[in-house]
């Protein structure tokens, strides 16, 4: 993602056990689970360009220590990107087996932006500022702050699930919610979406 800005089908389940219930969690998407995903087959520009994909190895698109590759042990991911000259937007939902695992992949990305949250000097430095959002279960919304460009990103766990927003521009490092409030009713849309797929809230 750092890189980016500054160069410019059904749902299948498993069974688990919870209090000595079975239930079923989902280890696929949906076709046409994401908000933003229809829009890879419509109408472009020459200069746009959309992607979908369900590489579970695509990191987390908050990504402060520019990981290349993630680790995380999800079950199911897919990320729609969207870039033309110096904009980008995403859209990623990431499903992970347990709430536990949800959890930890988020205390990773508090723990990246406290350990990446700053570097670089002259055309490549950067910084992150992040607070806490009252969205799903729990939420951070996010300010990059690049040599040439701005972020904006808001990732919330859902139950076992986690989705990130993004968006470039409009950044600023007091992080108004009033700059973030579209990405935020993504995220609040799509956290209760994601409690329509099997083991996701339980």
């Amino acid at each position: 993602m750092r890189k980016v800005l500054i160069t410019l089908a059904a749902a299948a389940a498993v069974s688990i056990t919870a209090g000595g219930q079975a239930m079923a969690a989902t280890t696929a998407l949906p076709k046409g689970f994401l908000l933003d995903e229809a829009k890879v087959d419509g109408p472009r520009r020459p200069w746009e360009h959309l992607k979908l994909t369900d590489s579970r190895n695509k990191p987390l698109e908050v990504n402060p220590c520019d990981r290349r590759t993630a680790r995380d042990g999800r079950s199911a991911s897919r990320t729609f990107t969207y870039t033309a000259e110096t904009v980008y937007r995403s859209e990623q939902v990431v499903l992970y087996p347990s709430e536990r695992a949800a959890k930890a992949a988020m205390r990773s990305v508090r723990a990246d932006l406290a350990k990446c949250g700053t570097g670089g000097s002259g055309p490549s430095r950067y910084s992150y500022k992040w607070k806490s959002t009252d969205v799903g279960d729990e939420a951070l919304r996010v300010g990059g702050f690049f040599f040439e460009n701005t972020t904006r990103s808001v990732i919330v766990r859902r139950g076992s699930a986690v989705a990130v927003y993004v968006r470039t521009g409009g950044a600023t490092k007091s992080l108004p919610v009033s700059r973030f409030l579209p990405l935020i009713k993504d995220a609040e849309t799509m956290a209760a979406k994601l409690c329509d797929l099997p083991g996701v809230c339980r």
